[in-house]
């Protein structure tokens, strides 16, 4: 009784997230199957003692649990212990002066800038609607630094284009607002149109699942543990090294710790739109700290002419995002000019790309037909990577 009591005080009172009370909840009935099937005895708060608890920990030790862990169980008792004392069940709490083992503190992990650009900018995400949704699932907690369960609780309604800001509910249903990056902006433009295109089913939730339904903080933990383990210097892969990640960043590139605070939800003070240590406008503008808001300089001179159709600003920037990273194969393209125009209409191979490269002495051209202008682009470019190479290899023979 008393411990669903408890539950339903941090549900209520406390406002605590769902995940939460989850984990008081299985630490709170773990300690009571000790007592009643380890030890033989009924679980009755009033006969609890200090001497109960140590045997618990030990028993919990004993099964190599990590002392973070332990510690984590202990504090879950002594909440529920401080909470029987305000109702009076008890008199003094058994345990209020007791201390769990010493945690050993691990050097924080992160993804260096170098590998999570290599990670953004490169091909490891594929162009459907689950490689988009996973891409879209790293680069805002890389470039937004929110927490996992802040994540699945985006709503489409929770971002404004216009002023590019993302409105996130943390701890204790405490919100923020959290400027976002050009890059971002058109990944989420890009991501939203192919998923209310593919998927039927419109939930208003931001990340979902291929059936439509809000995605679960497990398969985001699964999205991220994936991509990060092509990574092979990094130790940990998680969420969190990300939310890490990000932070570290915005330190090493100017940012100030407690704007940096603040944009991870740290504190206490801030609610929706209000900052109490800094003022929005100084929590946007110490945001472009973050290298991923930096503007890269563009040489190449890139033109898109749309016929017989009006091409959105998501083509447009995948179209522009795929022809620059040309320029990794051959520094000398001087412009380029993309043509995307509809073909026979009636028919489901309709969309035509055209990609006419202008470089140093000379000129080089793809042309392709397909279901969309995105596959027409993807296999113009990748055409065009092999003839950069090969006009590479024959000006170094000569």
């Amino acid at each position: 009784m008393w411990i669903g009591l408890f539950l339903d005080y941090l549900k209520f009172e406390r406002n605590y997230s769902p995940y939460t009370i989850e984990s008081y909840r299985e630490d709170l009935f773990q300690f009571k199957s000790y007592i009643e099937n380890e030890l033989g005895e009924e679980f009755s708060i009033g006969e609890i003692d200090s001497g109960r608890v140590r045997s618990w920990l030990a028993s919990l030790m004993d099964a190599k649990m990590s002392s973070t862990t332990v510690n984590r169980k202990l504090s879950s008792l002594k909440s529920f212990f401080k909470f029987l004392v305000r109702q009076q069940a008890i008199l003094t709490s058994p345990i209020h002066l007791m201390n769990g083992p010493k945690n050993k503190k691990p050097l924080p992990y992160f993804v260096k800038e170098k590998e999570m650009e290599k990670m953004l900018d490169g091909d490891w995400f594929s162009e459907s609607f689950e490689g988009l949704r996973d891409r879209l699932v790293i680069e805002l907690l890389y470039d937004t630094g929110i927490r996992r369960s802040e994540l699945v609780g985006i709503k489409d309604s929770d971002l404004d284009f216009g002023k590019a800001l993302l409105k996130v509910t943390g701890k204790r249903n405490k919100q923020r607002l959290i400027p976002f990056v050009e890059e971002l902006e058109t990944l989420l433009h890009t991501y939203m149109e192919c998923r209310d295109r593919e998927i039927e089913h419109k939930s208003g939730w931001l990340i979902i699942r291929k059936n439509g339904e809000q995605i679960s903080a497990a398969m985001i933990y699964t999205i991220v543990k994936k991509k990060l383990s092509l990574i092979p210097s990094l130790a940990k892969r998680s969420p969190h090294v990300l939310r890490h990640s990000f932070a570290t960043s915005m330190l090493n590139n100017g940012a100030e710790l407690n704007a940096v605070k603040e944009l991870l939800g740290h504190s206490s003070l801030a609610s929706t739109s209000i900052y109490t240590h800094t003022s929005f406008e100084e929590l946007k503008k110490v945001y472009h700290a973050h290298p991923r808001a930096q503007k890269k300089e563009v040489n190449m001179d890139i033109r898109i002419q749309s016929i017989r159709f009006d091409a959105s600003e998501a083509l447009e920037a995948f179209v522009q995002k795929k022809v620059l990273k040309l320029e990794q194969y051959y520094d000398g393209i001087l412009s380029a000019e993309v043509i995307l125009k509809v073909v026979k209409p009636e028919t489901a191979m309709n969309k035509n790309a055209s990609v006419n490269l202008k470089i140093k002495n000379g000129e080089l051209f793809a042309e392709k037909t397909a279901d969309s202008f995105e596959e027409a682009i993807d296999i113009c470019t990748d055409a065009l990577s092999k003839q950069l190479v090969r006009h590479k290899e024959k000006a170094k023979t000569k």
